[in-house]
């Protein structure tokens, strides 16, 4: 990873990685409940009702297990009086008690689970938003980086029921907590060290669950990178824009088997996980089953021997198992708490990204003088290298300078990789230089708003997306501001040609486009371009730059779409780029740029006549079509 790159990530936590420098302490599981605050504050901001809804019925279900083991000792005792005095009198208010706490149970049970369903989507809805919003904020660097990609994966596989699953489990731990010190003051009624033998037997599983959680989490972090290929192999097989290229190349089976062979490596490794967490368990849960069985037998006997009654057989033997099982239980959730935050720390460390190109904190207007529109373009010994890339050897731009005059058109021509979309992502601050500034209107770009500067500047790349929505809408998005404005929308499609696609259409501007969605159609690649093509001219931007999105479209077309645009940008900045050369010679000026320099500069005729670079191309180029 370049210095550069570095730089860019040096906030993100995230990028630390935890299974390559951490291994498993104790110290962590203390840990997790430091965290428990921002995941509290989480769920509170989604719902305070739900989240103290919550907690008081995980508080109200913690007394119930108690109120349970002592009227079924009053409804054994009862029995043996009833049978005593031959009378079923004695019988009626126990059972009416029990019958009362059951349904009780059951209330609390059926309500939590209500409220815990609810607060999981609303949740879920919350993160899955925190993350589209942390998405959009941050640089393009960042989606151009594989670590970002397991992080988002992570984050947006891992997160969404997390947080209430650590919140509930919080509420159920002091819950388990009420219910555990209650069956101790009844236990020590009888005997005190029946409770030490309850408390002491879990340890053991607890220990096992714990570090085994820690494994679990270990691999997933592992497997993330592969998972990601293991999604995109079926994205290849189920998404429309592959699948003409997967069936003609017959790729099918081939993807078929990487995917299959990863899902079996991933398969092999989970088994393995899983089968010693489990059998582990059963073991421990074997020593806590004998514990019990003992305490049975010494309550039992206690009981043959006239020191306690039948009634208190049943109270103690249940309270001996109702303690180990909620200190199990409360171990148990230690355990999924420390588990659960481990995942839910990569939520929070997706969230504390910070981009590096952000609006200053007063930004200066784009247009200092309004109605006067001199947006004059000017770079300064710019020098950029893209993360990765060695500077000395791969940069993408080295030390450029030109300007571009408001009102003039700029062809940029090159071979591929020569530096000619990188001008126009600098441009647009997609990225910032690494070396040098560059000026719009004669001030450095970094001081004005993003989305101000980005309003002035409308931009088509060679690939554009194509949005499946309304036909409307897709070209309305180019000013989102006016997208319900119809007459700019139907004269920006009849700027790009594309009213003529789309008055053929079934519901014309309201046809749905492309397949995924009901009544949706399909457009040809050059009719897509032209609705990307209207899009640029919907945006009305001072500065209009064209990144070869007329590729698919015919030489003739494209010069036909070229000579329009020109006549539509005449009072406008118009920046192209495209590698057919009956379009190129429309520019006032053609910049020639050859391993990150501009090599030549002039108008179609001055280059020929130079007799260079451009002319060597154009005539290559020319001798093809003769």
């Amino acid at each position: 990873m370049s210095a550069r790159h570095q730089r860019i990530f040096s906030g993100a936590a995230g990028y630390r990685r935890v299974h390559d420098t951490d291994g498993f302490s104790w110290k962590q599981v203390t840990g997790a409940f430091a965290g428990l605050p921002r995941v509290i504050r989480l769920v509170w901001s989604t719902s305070r009702m739900f989240t103290v809804l919550l907690g008081l019925l995980s508080l109200l279900q913690g007394f119930t297990p108690a109120g349970s083991v002592w009227i079924t000792k009053l409804v054994i005792d009862s029995v043996v009086h009833a049978i005593r005095i031959q009378s079923i009198s004695p019988i009626w208010l126990p059972v009416a008690l029990q019958l009362g706490i059951v349904l009780l149970t059951n209330l609390l049970s059926t309500l939590s689970n209500i409220v815990q369903q609810l607060l999981q989507e609303l949740v879920s809805n919350k993160v899955q938003l925190l993350i589209l919003e942390k998405a959009n904020t941050l640089d393009l660097a960042f989606f151009e980086n594989p670590e970002f990609y397991d992080k988002l994966r992570e984050a947006s596989d891992q997160s969404s029921y997390q947080p209430v699953s650590m919140v509930s489990q919080t509420f159920d731990l002091f819950r388990t907590l009420v219910t555990l010190l209650s069956m101790i003051l009844l236990l020590l009624h009888l005997a005190w060290w029946l409770a030490i033998v309850a408390l002491v037997v879990p340890i053991p599983s607890f220990i096992s669950s714990t570090r085994y959680g820690w494994r679990g989490y270990q691999r997933m972090r592992r497997q993330s990178p592969e998972r990601r290929l293991m999604a995109y192999f079926n994205s290849l097989l189920t998404t429309d824009m592959y699948n003409k290229e997967v069936k003609l190349f017959t790729l099918g089976n081939f993807f078929i088997e990487r995917f299959k062979r990863l899902a079996s490596k991933f398969y092999e490794e989970n088994k393995d996980l899983v089968l010693r967490r489990y059998l582990t368990n059963f073991l421990w849960a074997g020593l806590t089953g004998v514990a019990n069985i003992a305490i049975y037998l010494y309550v039992a006997l206690q009981t043959v021997a006239g020191r306690i009654t039948l009634g208190d057989l049943s109270l103690y033997t249940q309270t001996a198992t109702q303690a180990g099982q909620s200190f199990q239980g409360l171990l148990t959730g230690i355990s999924s708490t420390y588990e659960n935050n481990l995942y839910i720390n990569t939520l929070f460390e997706f969230l504390e990204y910070k981009p590096k190109i952000v609006s200053p904190r007063h930004p200066q207007p784009v247009l200092a003088t309004p109605g006067v529109k001199r947006l004059d373009i000017e770079f300064r010994n710019v020098t950029f290298t893209y993360a990765g890339k060695d500077p000395a050897t791969q940069a993408a731009l080295k030390n450029m300078s030109f300007t571009i005059k408001a009102g003039e058109a700029i062809a940029l021509v090159g071979r591929n990789g020569a530096g000619k979309t990188t001008i126009v992502k600098l441009l647009t601050r997609l990225y910032d230089p690494d070396e040098g500034e560059i000026l719009i209107g004669g001030r450095n770009i970094k001081a004005y708003g993003l989305n101000e500067l980005r309003e002035q500047v409308g931009v088509i790349f060679q690939d554009y997306v194509n949005y499946y929505m309304s036909a409307h809408e897709n070209i309305g998005i180019g000013r989102i501001g006016k997208i319900e404005e119809r007459e700019l929308v139907t004269s920006a499609a009849s700027k790009s040609g594309a009213n003529a696609v789309i008055e053929r259409l079934p519901e014309g501007y309201a046809t749905m486009l492309g397949r995924w969605f009901d009544k949706g159609t399909q457009l040809s690649g050059g009719e897509w371009q032209k609705i990307a093509l209207a899009r640029a001219f919907m945006r009305n931007a001072d500065i209009l730059i064209l990144d070869e999105p007329t590729s698919s479209l015919d030489a003739r077309a494209e010069y036909e779409v070229f000579n329009h645009f020109r006549t539509l940008t005449e009072d406008k900045t118009a920046i192209f780029i495209s590698h057919r050369f009956s379009t190129v010679r429309l520019a006032d000026r053609i910049f020639v740029i050859e391993n990150g320099s501009i090599i030549e500069s002039g108008s179609h005729g001055q280059l020929m006549e130079l007799n260079g670079r451009y002319a060597e191309l154009f005539n290559l180029q020319a001798e093809a079509y003769r």
